[in-house]
């Protein structure tokens, strides 16, 4: 009996011990949120210009000062209407082919060449700018940071103190909720008070409406093109993340931010914003070398493939790495330096590979080498590969191209498609030089009879050109240009 009333005092104790835990945790969650507010305007500072040292250091300034300043001139404006703008606002452009833009505290605001090539007028680059700033002013940075820190450790606390499996796991719940709902939260007052600072400046918020729906169709196009290549998608998860299709109250935020709009017409018509993006660089330049259509040239290197029509290409530490367009098979190059003299015979002996249906030959006018390594480490594991080695003895260097797939046990699915890219490497001609251009974003007049169909079939863009066309043109998904009307085309 003594037992049993021990036993139930120390439950008793410990469901104490658990309340009055949470007591506190409740109260130093108050005190944290609260904090964010009083920061001081000086440290929010220094926290963002240490992390906008990062920033650059990470993604590199898009160097084009004509664009960078009209942005800063449209985002200046937005920020003088702001709650705060007393603060010092900077703006950047960043040199990344991802949909983005986003604040960091203290007024550094960013926004990618990937996201200014989906905008087709001012309104639209002032409806993200907006945004971005109300990020700013409402603290969210510093507001999320906190809550994450602290949960992090309530949870860490709440595990030790209580000694309850379950405990932690409900923190771990309250953790994610909070977060994922915070973020929510913070979108959507970015939203309103974001349209409240276009309107203030003279913009419509209603273009807010009309980015969204640009950048939503942008994501819908790498959701499925990330789905058929069974990989996770790269989508932009900023302010249109945080709204279902036909969202009523943003709808009504934007009708109550119109009433707030002042006259103002000094921002430029839309084929002047347009003409701002004249020559701005597309798709990816971390990629060692450069890609048109299906074929890759790498002008330092002087030389050039080409890969199957349907297939893209990724960028490599040291080389790059094609896949279907399933993902169920995947081809290499990477590079090696070779001594003067190599045999490379010789050389392959040294890889160590298992070797069947192997011979020396010449590939592109070099010495070269190809086979089967039957046991080899590739992207799915120990599989058979199909490899090639190219000595390049001017330069003084070995291409190694090696391509295996996911379902291969000793046949190789997708062998033809190896040998055809493996037997397309060869030199750069001297037309190749000037074919090997880094695609840019070309402002152009459509004439009568012109079609996206046709600017597709011209475009260098690899896959779902027809779609990402009409996407940043505002078309999708089925819109055609009108007869002199400026459009975006890739060139």
């Amino acid at each position: 009996m003594s037992g049993n009333r021990f036993s139930n005092s120390l439950k008793g104790s410990e469901s104490r011990i658990i309340r009055s835990m949470w007591v506190g945790v409740v109260l130093l969650l108050a005190g944290t949120f609260s904090s964010a507010w009083s920061m001081s305007e000086k440290k929010e500072i220094e926290i963002g210009q240490e992390e906008h040292q990062k920033i650059i250091a990470q993604y590199g300034v898009y160097k084009n000062k004509e664009l960078s300043d009209y942005v800063n001139r449209v985002g200046q404006r937005i920020a003088e209407q702001s709650s705060r703008p007393e603060l010092e606002y900077t703006f950047t452009v960043l040199n990344d082919e991802m949909i983005n833009a986003f604040a960091l505290p203290g007024g550094f605001v960013y926004v990618t060449r990937g996201i200014l090539t989906h905008m087709n007028s001012e309104s639209e680059l002032a409806a993200v700018l907006g945004h971005e700033i109300a990020h700013v002013t409402e603290k969210h940075g510093i507001r999320s940071t906190n809550r994450a820190k602290l949960l992090e450790g309530v949870n860490q606390v709440a595990q030790v103190l209580s000694g309850v499996p379950g405990l932690y796991q409900m923190g771990q719940i309250v953790n994610h909720t909070a977060l994922m709902g915070y973020k929510r939260e913070f979108e959507l007052d970015a939203d309103r008070i974001g349209a409240e600072y276009m309107a203030r400046a003279g913009y419509s918020p209603d273009a807010m409406l009309k980015t969204i729906e640009v950048l939503k169709n942008a994501d819908r196009i790498e959701i499925a093109q990330a789905r058929l290549e069974n990989r996770q998608p790269r989508v932009y998860h900023g302010f249109l993340s945080s709204h279902p299709d036909n969202d009523t109250r943003y709808r009504e935020a934007i009708e109550q931010a119109m009433a707030l709009r002042v006259d103002y017409d000094e921002f430029i018509r839309q084929d002047e914003f347009l003409d701002r993006l004249n020559g701005i660089t597309y798709g990816d330049v971390q990629r060692a070398g450069i890609m048109r259509k299906n074929r890759y040239y790498h002008p330092k290197l002087g030389v050039k493939m080409s890969f199957p029509a349907d297939w893209r290409v990724d960028a490599l530490p040291v080389g790059i790495q094609a896949a279907s367009q399933t993902s169920d098979a995947m081809l290499s190059l990477t590079t090696t330096p070779i001594k003067r003299g190599v045999v490379i015979d010789d050389f392959v002996a040294d890889m160590g590979f298992r070797i069947r249906e192997g011979r020396s030959i010449t590939i592109g006018g070099m010495p070269a080498y190809i086979g089967i390594a039957e046991r080899a480490q590739t992207p799915y594991g120990v599989r058979p590969m199909r490899f090639a080695v190219v000595a390049d003895t001017r330069r003084r260097v070995a291409y190694l191209l090696a391509g295996a797939g996911q379902y291969d046990l000793t046949k190789i699915a997708s062998d033809r498609e190896f040998i055809s890219t493996i037997f397309s490497f060869e030199r750069m001609a001297k037309q190749d030089y000037e074919e090997a251009r880094r695609p840019q974003v070309q402002i152009v007049r459509a004439e009568p009879g012109t079609t996206m169909e046709a600017l597709a079939a011209e475009s260098p863009i690899t896959n779902y050109a027809l779609d990402k066309l009409r996407v940043i043109n505002g078309l999708y998904p089925k819109g055609q240009p009108t007869p002199g009307q400026l459009i975006k085309v890739i060139d």
